[in-house]
């Protein structure tokens, strides 16, 4: 759905006024949130009447109370594609179904409406709040015990009444529950959630406060003397909790988040957001079941928070910088190329490094847009190079797993190629080592059809860890690229000096082209000259720099 497209071929106050009596036309309350930003940009009557005007502030604030970006939040865990998510909903009090659709707002701002479909239910918490009727239970109607809203209650009271006491929050949920209903069904799932409601009565009865916060969600409140009795209780807690002798019977896997209170003004919400917050830490750790809220771990949230708010204003003010690094072909130690690397150039914070952002990028799907727009930059710099008379090296351009799965990656550098009118020698491109290990068939699929393009393929990062001898075997690209630190452990021993060499000399029986990358000294160089290495790229060369420095410094 495009709402732009009404704006454009009206004025603003019609085209706001048509878009209003479509999203007020059905049964669902509508909300449209700012994907880059969280903030909310309008809701309908349905949506004002059941939570009050919440337009200008951010979703996760005004309808999660949290304090950062939920971790699972829809807008950024399930892309642009439409889906509807169950998920506990803190005003109304119960696990609610929401449908999400990405659509174009006006000024084509990329947004997210969601729609409450759970409508009978919804209904009648509309008529409930409309006519003061509403009243909050304080028992969970599935586990009969505690709600989360009794809990906030009873702790609140409990640590302002008892100063003289420690504290300690603990939160815990079940590692991929959604897989115990998938496989035994929702009967046993309920089962599972009653099982653990009857271990909680029986590890705390009434001495200490606990409850089903939502979901697979339980929160326990305990005071202590030691940390070490906190980490007892949940030892003891734990082992309960994960012998399920139902039918069929079997081991309940769970993750404890621990936040200790030391400010009792901190919301009792905010406190069990923050020992969640520590769960999600060890989540498919086998090697640890809890761990310890850090306030890092907050301030990595608003990091992360910040940079999700900032990303699509930053792409379209350009703040995305390319850089280039040298390539050097080792027999003449000619230039024979660049990488394509990026920086975030900010109005305030300067030059942020790729380290900070490239990792997150990938997790929310923000790579896609990033990763097209510096192909673009490439190719627009190697078209005005080739228009003021320069002989253009080719930039090789990263290729992250979100471009095989998610577009048709063929269609877009052919695309591009023919708006600058540039052929495929232009371009290299380099795919990580590990993007192999994920659907290697369809991923060989792709790279056999832009090798028949014309397209130079590079593998980057190899002998960063996964299984080499197998893919220096198997793969169908053009060139190999040795790993930095794979390259600074193995010659630092004679054995490892051999293995760099039969690696080399593997690749090159295999027609395969070696370039070694984070090439910093001297000892480095002459190593892979005489290991017949043939391209290196490194700081002992030159820094990854901006375009108009390369310019200078290459041409």
């Amino acid at each position: 759905m495009n709402f732009g497209n009404i704006c454009a071929e009206l004025n603003n106050d019609q085209a706001k006024n048509i878009v209003d009596s479509i999203l007020n036309s059905g049964l669902y309350p509508n909300i449209v949130v700012d994907k880059g930003s969280f903030e909310i940009l309008y809701q309908n009557d349905r949506a004002i009447e059941m939570y009050g005007n919440l337009i200008g502030q951010y979703c996760f604030e005004a309808y999660c109370t949290k304090e950062t970006p939920c971790m699972d939040c829809p807008m950024v865990c399930y892309g642009d594609k439409p889906h509807v998510v169950e998920k506990h909903d803190e005003i109304l009090g119960k696990d609610v179904k929401w449908q999400f659709s990405a659509v174009k707002w006006f000024d084509n701002k990329d947004v997210m409406l969601a729609s409450l479909v759970d409508v009978d239910e919804t209904a009648k918490r509309v008529n409930n709040y409309i006519g003061g009727e509403y009243e909050s239970r304080t028992l969970d109607t599935l586990t009969r015990i505690p709600n989360y809203s009794k809990f906030y209650e009873d702790v609140e009271h409990l640590i302002k009444s008892n100063q003289d006491k420690q504290y300690a929050i603990i939160v815990f949920d079940i590692d991929k529950f959604k897989s115990i209903n998938d496989m035994y069904g929702m009967f046993i799932g309920d089962e599972v959630l009653k099982h653990i409601g009857a271990v909680l009565k029986d590890t705390f009865g009434i001495q200490y406060k606990y409850a089903r916060m939502h979901s697979d969600n339980f929160a326990v409140c305990l005071d202590y003397d030691k940390k070490g009795d906190i980490i007892k209780a949940v030892e003891k807690l734990r082992k309960k909790v994960n012998s399920f002798t139902g039918d069929p019977s079997f081991t309940i896997e769970t993750s404890y988040g621990i936040y200790v209170v030391e400010d009792r003004e901190v919301p009792v919400n905010l406190m069990c957001d923050r020992a969640m917050m520590a769960a999600k830490t060890i989540k498919d750790n086998i090697m640890k079941f809890c761990a310890f809220y850090d306030e890092q771990y907050r301030k990595d949230m608003l990091r992360v928070s910040e940079l999700e708010r900032e990303m699509n204003p930053a792409l379209e003010h350009h703040d995305f910088l390319m850089y280039l690094q040298p390539k050097y072909n080792l027999s003449d130690n000619s230039l024979c190329g660049a990488e394509v690397l990026c920086r975030w150039k900010h109005p305030e914070k300067g030059i942020i490094p790729p380290n900070e952002f490239i990792p997150l990028f990938e997790k929310n799907g923000f790579i896609l847009k990033l990763d097209e727009y510096m192909w673009e930059e490439a190719c627009r710099t190697i078209r005005r190079w080739l228009n003021e008379g320069r002989k253009p090296v080719p930039l090789s351009i990263n290729i992250s797993r979100y471009h095989i799965n998610h577009n048709d990656i063929e269609a877009v550098l052919m695309n591009l190629l023919d708006k600058y009118d540039l052929t495929t020698a232009a371009i290299t491109l380099e795919i990580t080592e590990s993007l192999f290990l994920d659907k290697p068939e369809e991923l060989n699929r792709v790279l056999n059809r832009l090798q028949k393009r014309g397209f130079k393929l590079e593998v980057d990062d190899f002998g960063s860890g996964f299984s080499s001898l197998n893919l220096i075997r198997n793969i169908t690209v053009d060139t190999i690229k040795i790993d930095k630190d794979f390259l600074d452990s193995e010659i630092a021993s004679e054995k490892g000096k051999i293995v760099v060499n039969h690696t080399i000399s593997m690749a090159k029986d295999l027609h395969l082209q070696v370039i070694a990358e984070g090439v910093e000294t001297k000892e480095h160089l002459e190593f892979l000259k005489n290991s017949k290495c043939d391209v290196a790229q490194g700081f002992f060369f030159a820094k990854p720099m901006a375009v108009e420095e390369f310019d200078k410094f290459c041409f």
